[in-house]
């Protein structure tokens, strides 16, 4: 059931007779504020990805962004800022009954509200938003996929298919925004959709959310890991890496902020491999901030990744990161320079990595450091959703003089 927190005003609105990407559409006079709906899957992500995104959008004064989530505890607290908030609960996997109960959901909530911009993030929801876009004519489809889903690992008929699928999805997109410029490779490579619709706009964050000066404390060497509980996070490495290194009797605590559906079971592995007092499960966490700044060494050793935020937080901290040597991760980070990339899979390299910085503060130093430089002059938000706002901007200019599709 779809729970419109609050319901945007419909008295602003002026209607549009159109199509959706691809086929006729005709004149529409974008005379008042544009209304932009951003869908994502969770309210955590919701919260961490649009919140100030989101603000400054509005902040210009000439759109109307909505967010479009999951259920949660963090619904309110996007309410609370101001936030205008339209609830659906949609799956985290591609389930066929989900997806489509989800697509329809969507398709009705379109059609009632009448957004101009429809700007979906992710794979699920860009399935689920894309389709539903479509259906309802929405006049613009925006797809951020924050990394591809296919990748080197999956076998090669189920790598196909995700493709095929991304290309079919492209038809239905106004423009794909980017945060590497592998990707975009990537996707021109697979001939998922033409140049004309894909844009690099990078990834970044609250800069003033994440400075310090503060040395952190080295008794016990801390590691810190952000990142839901899932599959593609693959925090199996860094278990394995924690065995690793208490076989070498090396002091450490490995503290993992995140929840999600595989921690009941990393959580069994912990216990069976007696790893209890190495290794913290946090829960979700609103204070990782203050966690980066305690830890000694931030890793993060997913399968892929867009332009990973863990990553960018802990380099504007002044704290080494080990990243797994994936597309996006290898995006963000400059090896040897502001952190150090290992094999994806080899639990040996990163424990041989992150004992090389537990024993050396020098190095640590040097490494945050350029860090933390390469941070604050790459990775601004602000700049970022100046991007994104010129891309809105640009597909209504367009419309408005050509009357016709893109």
């Amino acid at each position: 059931m779809i729970k419109p927190h609050r319901k945007l005003r419909s008295t602003n609105y002026v209607g549009i007779n159109a199509a959706g990407p691809g086929t006729s559409r005709q004149s529409t006079r974008f005379d008042r504020k544009i209304r932009v709906l951003d869908m994502i899957n969770t309210d955590q992500c919701a919260r961490e990805l649009l919140d100030h995104r989101v603000a400054q959008v509005n902040a210009t004064g000439r759109y109307e962004n909505a967010i479009y989530c999951s259920s949660g505890l963090y619904v309110d607290k996007l309410l609370a800022k101001g936030h205008k908030v339209y609830v659906v609960d949609t799956p985290r996997n591609l389930s066929p009954i989900k997806l489509i109960a989800a697509i329809w959901k969507t398709f009705r909530l379109l059609r009632r509200e009448g957004f101009d911009i429809v700007h979906v993030h992710g794979c699920v929801v860009g399935l689920i938003g894309r389709v539903a876009a479509a259906l309802a004519r929405i006049p613009f489809v925006i797809y951020q996929p924050h990394g591809f889903h296919h990748h080197a690992l999956m076998s090669p008929m189920k790598r196909w298919l995700f493709i095929k699928a991304e290309q079919v999805l492209a038809l239905l997109t106004d423009r794909l925004l980017f945060q590497n410029q592998v990707d975009i490779i990537e996707c021109q490579r697979r001939n998922i959709a033409p140049r004309r619709k894909l844009v690099l706009v990078g990834n970044g964050i609250q800069l003033e959310d994440f400075k310090t000066d503060k040395e952190p404390n080295n008794n016990p060497s801390i590691v810190f890991y952000a990142a839901r509980m899932e599959a593609v996070k693959n925090h199996h490495m860094l278990l394995e890496a924690a065995q690793i290194l208490k076989e070498r009797n090396v002091t450490f605590k490995i503290q993992l902020a995140g929840d999600g559906e595989l921690m009941p079971k990393y959580q069994g592995w912990v216990r069976e491999n007696g790893l209890d007092e190495y290794i913290e499960f946090l829960g979700y966490r609103e204070d990782v901030p203050e966690l980066i700044t305690n830890a000694t060494v931030c890793v993060l050793v997913s399968f892929k990744e867009g332009l990973p935020r863990g990553i960018i937080e802990a380099m504007a901290t002044g704290r080494p990161v080990v990243a797994s040597d994936v597309v996006g991760n290898r995006d963000t980070l400059i090896n040897g320079q502001t952190g150090f990339l290992v094999p994806l899979g080899d639990s040996n390299a990163l424990a041989d990595r992150l004992q090389q910085l537990f024993a050396d503060a020098q190095l640590r130093r040097r490494i945050g450091q350029q860090a933390r430089a390469y941070a604050r002059e790459h990775f601004d938000e602000k700049v970022v959703t100046e991007r994104i706002i010129s891309v809105y901007g640009e597909l209504v200019q367009n419309y408005k003089k050509a009357k016709k599709p893109l």
